[in-house]
């Protein structure tokens, strides 16, 4: 007889927080009369059973129903304690091997092998597990549950929807009964989610002895009070973190540190982050996604990359709907799912779905959308009353719903981490759903790596996928195994959170030998070295770092029971091969030679004096922002610290007597921006924070190269420093061009609306235009756009350069949740930007005068390229939409792909322009970017007019700062001004040669090349025959600006 039951719950509260058991899952169940003793039973348990109902039952019993197939009641005790439900574990799971029957799969039973390898070890280190998404990590986290017969497990979980799931597999055990994997004798464990924090210890005790197991969020633990959630924290047996590549962060980091003398477990499918930290612990077992794929525990995706000029939102939804509702037509019962990357954009795509889908009943949910109404969502997503769901980041990380096959991506992942994270929503196998397809919005940004391979429009994802995800994941584990090849660390310093400053100093070496370890040996009477422990990176390893705790009296005069402690990190970094021994400590208050003579022995020698000054050389446009001046004579005066202006007097050769102790600099390296610093005393730096030791180590290559070079002439290095000069006037030289700070053009999220009669621009587009080249008065300027010219001024009054509008001012607006509008005026006094004048001088924003140390020489006119100008109309100089043929850039557009080879040709002419024509081409490891600025003339004939040439001029000083950032800033500028163009043009598009995919392919592969900038300066009016110095100087200071700057060339067009 048969018959069947609903599940079987025993529940309580504590404080809010729900425990619950499942004392018999809904099923059917077998019923057996054994010499009259009635029992039911089936995968999941065996209970005792009666016919008739009784009172005095204690044990829970089943009241049998008259007719076969019908339901049991349940009378009797549903109290079961945690160590009952532990004691029902023993001998609950066999390790049978994958592939007999009742086994666990492959993935699972080779993780429950290592993990239950590592704690047998007794390594105290938390294990690492690897699985990627769809092999089964929760099973195998309730089969590691019943095998270890775990006392009492927390499990840590990224989201409360995360905590309910896998709170809800483990109150089942999964399908680890159903498949008689786990006896039907194992109880399931008794849950709590932890939903509110705690206030009192007796309530938060009374939960944890409540429970098996408790799944929570780090969020939720610390709204408990400090000394109730250590007292939490201490009551568990073993904890799991589940989505662990979140375990760096420092709420959940709390929370692992916290079990530093119990077992601790993590699990991910992606053992790597984007910011380099790496996850505590060692990798016990690793599953790879390519066996993941050839199980077909990862089903098949299919990848569109979908270019849209003009509205590529609209195509996007429009392809993956016409996919979902093929996959319907071929029986596959297919969901879709949106993403968005703002709240915003998820409610424009919201409407945009349903007016493609109505009857697919498009839903939106976001954080803003009450929990009552996500709810509502996934349920009429399960029920399939909704097909298509659009998010921003909801139903991410452990949601498991296997029919979501469709991914229509209008902002991809800008990391490799949560990217896999995101498609593993998709690919997850099951009998007759098909394979997954994903649709890809391409946009520059998104190509960043380590994500170019993947969102190329010809990738394979079933390869780059699991080639990605290995090569980073081994990267991980290098990382990883690096960090645990130092013995000998001390306890409370983990070398995976060192990030030391890029500072040192270095010793020349009698021999290639050293003893690091002799270090520990020169602690002061007020220093102990941390734990007596010195980091090794093994035999022969080169590095090495300790910790020194040094106790000192405080000083602000306070008795002298009071102490303060400092701890200062030392890194130790031999280079064999140049004997060359650096040294770092984070306090920057000696030269360490003590040091440096118990490692090296005798013979060693400090690199200083103006020796040190060499790792300034090989930069261009040096800008000394402070330099120490020692005066040997004056006993007042002996030390002087000189700053913007005033550093001249730190190079002042007629004083003789006074040395540079220290000179701080910026410059440009390659055409990219830099900081570097030197003192007289051997010690080297930059402001930057190294990432990790390795990062520490190549920079102390690199300077050690410059230190070791004694072809390096320093006089030449210091004759071609660059120094700021105070002004109180206008200098009296022309302006050619303004420019925004350069972090406006970094895409950050502070982006910038400028507002004038109701009409917005962003900041980028709008344009300078200078609207006076005369070298006297204030400096005058507009900013234009399609739409309006609003003048302004700038110039020095008592509180140094002031801006102001010289009519109506324009509004500005951040893009911040909190920005409020402000006068234009008031952001820029506040946010100047750069005013570049004529022979390559700039005021920066500080209000200095920057200006080269050297005499100008005229622009060579052998230089001047002629060309003839057929059919030109010098007056016209942009070609339009309409292509102009008689226009100067139609013109030079035509010329540069009749004499040169482009992948792109680019017209970019217009406010907020790179340049009027840009062409791209990648020839080997290198991009070159061609930069061409045309200019009509003031008359139809060419002649001697130098006012033809200062606004090109500047135009051509101000688009060499896109050399910055390898060009990247640039590329993406492009694809942002070609949609532009687009959409103001009626959809004509802004590419002589090449389009959107040549572009993608090129942002795709920009990081891996080196740009090559071609300047090119476009102006008939000019003419070579009767070029003046005038004229010839101008373009001089304009081609060292953009030489230095860009680390490229410079071609000036004109008439014969």
């Amino acid at each position: 007889m048969n018959v069947s039951t609903q599940p079987v719950w025993a529940e309580e509260k504590i404080a809010g927080n729900k425990v619950r058991q499942l004392l018999v899952p809904g099923s059917t169940l077998e019923v057996t009369d054994e010499d009259g003793v009635l029992r039911v039973s089936n995968v999941y348990g065996n209970w005792p059973a009666v016919r008739t109902a009784a009172d005095d039952v204690d044990e829970l019993t089943a009241v049998l129903p008259s007719r076969s197939g019908h339901e049991v009641r349940w009378q009797g005790s549903r109290a079961c304690t945690p160590q009952t439900v532990v004691e029902s574990y023993r001998n609950a799971i066999g390790f049978r091997p994958y592939g007999e029957p009742h086994s666990l799969r492959r993935p699972q039973i080779g993780a429950l092998h290592a993990v239950m390898g590592h704690w047998a070890s007794g390594l105290g280190d938390p294990g690492i597990v690897v699985m990627p998404t769809g092999t089964g990590k929760t099973e195998t986290m309730l089969a590691l549950l019943v095998a270890a017969r775990m006392e009492r497990l927390l499990v840590l979980v990224p989201s409360a929807a995360l905590r309910d799931q896998i709170a809800g597999k483990f109150e089942t055990l999964g399908i680890l009964q159903q498949e008689q994997i786990v006896k039907a004798g194992a109880l399931r464990p008794r849950v709590g989610r932890f939903e509110h924090g705690f206030k009192d210890p007796d309530e938060a005790a009374r939960f944890v002895a409540a429970c098996n197991v408790v799944v929570a969020t780090p969020q939720i633990l610390s709204r408990s009070v400090g000394n109730v959630r250590m007292a939490l924290l201490s009551s568990f047996s073993h904890l799991i973190v589940d989505e662990a590549h979140h375990s760096p962060a420092d709420t959940w980091a709390r929370v692992v540190d916290g079990f530093s003398d119990r077992p601790v477990l993590l699990f991910t499918a992606t053992p790597f982050r984007e910011d380099g930290r790496r996850l505590p612990g060692r990798t016990v077992f690793r599953f790879p996604l390519r066996e993941a794929q050839r199980l077909e525990y990862f089903t098949h995706i299919n990848y569109r990359a979908v270019f849209g000029v003009e509205d590529v939102d609209r195509e996007l939804a429009e392809l993956a709907v016409g996919q979902l509702r093929a996959d319907l037509e071929a029986g596959h019962d297919h969901l879709l799912m949106a993403r968005a990357e703002s709240i915003p954009k998820a409610e424009g795509l919201g409407l945009l779905y349903r007016e493609l889908a109505p009857g697919f009943n498009p839903t939106v949910v976001h954080q803003d959308v009450g929990i009552t109404r996500r709810k509502a969502a996934v349920t009429a997503l399960r029920e399939r009353e909704c097909r298509i769901i659009i998010c921003v980041d909801m139903l991410g990380e452990g949601f498991d719903e296997p029919a979501l096959k469709i991914a229509a991506m209008h902002a991809a992942r800008k990391s490799l981490s949560p990217m896999i994270q995101f498609v593993g929503r998709f690919t997850r196998a099951a009998d007759g759903l098909g394979e997954a397809t994903v649709f890809v919005a391409q946009e520059p940004t998104a190509g960043a790596s380590p994500l170019r391979r993947l969102l190329r429009e010809d990738a394979d994802w079933n390869h780059l996928l699991r080639d990605l995800t290995d090569r980073a994941t081994l990267a991980a584990e290098e990382t990883s195994a690096f960090d645990t090849s130092f013995t000998g660390a001390p306890d409370e310093v983990a070398v995976g959170v060192l990030q030391p400053k890029m500072s040192a100093v270095a010793y020349r070496a009698a021999t290639a030998e050293w003893r690091p370890e002799a270090a520990l040996t020169l602690c002061k009477d007020n220093e102990r070295v941390l734990d007596d422990a010195m980091a090794l990176g093994g035999e022969d390893s080169p590095v090495a770092w300790y910790v020194i705790e040094r106790r000192t009296s405080v000083r602000w005069g306070a008795p002298q029971e009071l102490e303060q402690v400092v701890y200062e990190l030392i890194v130790l970094y031999f280079d064999t091969t140049r004997r060359l021994l650096y040294i770092h400590g984070s306090e920057k208050s000696s030269t360490y030679k003590d040091l440096a003579e118990a490692v090296l022995g005798e013979g060693s020698e400090l690199i200083n004096g103006a020796r040190t000054y060499r790792v300034l050389a090989g930069l261009d446009r040096l800008v000394p922002t402070n330099v120490g001046l020692k005066d040997a004579r004056d006993y007042f005066t002996r030390f002087s610290l000189h700053v913007g202006s005033d550093v001249s007097q730190g190079f002042t050769t007629a004083q003789e007597h006074k040395t540079q102790t220290h000179i701080a600099t910026s410059g440009f390296d390659d055409g990219e921006s830099v900081s570097i610093s030197a003192a007289a005393s051997g010690r080297f730096w930059s402001p930057t924070t190294a990432p990790s030791l390795k990062a520490w180590t190549d920079w102390c290559d690199r300077q050690g190269t410059k230190l070791l070079d004694s072809t390096i002439n320093l006089e030449r290095v210091f004759d071609g420093f660059i120094i700021p000069e105070d002004i109180t006037a206008r200098p009296p030289y022309a302006l050619l061009g303004v420019q925004w700070p350069w972090q406006v053009y970094l895409g950050s999220r502070d982006r910038y609306t400028l507002t004038y009669d109701d009409r917005s621009y962003s900041l980028t587009d709008v344009d300078f235009e200078v609207d006076d080249y005369s070298p006297t008065g204030p400096f005058l300027f507009s900013l234009t756009t399609p739409a309006w010219r609003v003048a302004y001024q700038a110039d020095y009054d008592t509180k140094g350069l002031v801006y102001r509008p010289r009519e109506q001012d324009a509004v500005i607006v951040g893009s911040g949740p909190t920005a409020e509008p402000q006068p234009l005026e008031e952001w820029l006094n506040a946010h100047r930007p750069d005013l570049f004048l004529e022979g390559d001088r700039l005021i920066d924003d500080e209000g200095k005068l920057i200006a080269p140390r050297y005499t100008r020489r005229p622009y060579d006119p052998s230089l001047l390229t002629p060309l003839e100008w057929q059919g030109v109309d010098f007056s016209k100089e942009s070609q339009r939409a309409e292509r102009r043929t008689d226009s100067i850039q139609y013109y030079m557009s035509a010329h540069l792909q009749a004499t040169g080879s482009f992948d792109v040709l680019l017209d970019d002419d217009g406010s907020g322009e790179a340049a009027d024509l840009v062409g791209l081409k990648v020839d080997g490891r290198y991009l070159d970017v061609t930069l061409v600025h045309c200019k009509y003339s003031s008359k139809p004939a060419p002649g001697t007019r130098v006012g033809d040439l200062y606004e090109v001029c500047g135009q051509a000083m101000r688009s060499a700062k896109w050399r910055r950032q390898n060009a990247l800033p640039l590329l993406d500028h492009l694809h942002s001004r070609a949609v532009q163009y687009a959409r103001r043009n009626g959809s004509i598009s802004p590419y002589e040669v090449g389009g959107s995919r040549e572009l993608f392919t090129i942002r795709d592969q920009a990081r891996l090349l080196r740009p090559r900038f071609h300047t090119v300066i476009v102006q008939p009016g000019l003419q070579v025959r009767k070029a003046t110095d005038e004229q010839l100087l101008l373009l001089a200071g304009a081609e060292k600006f953009v030489r230095d700057t860009s680390a490229g060339d410079f071609t000036v067009y004109c008439s014969r």
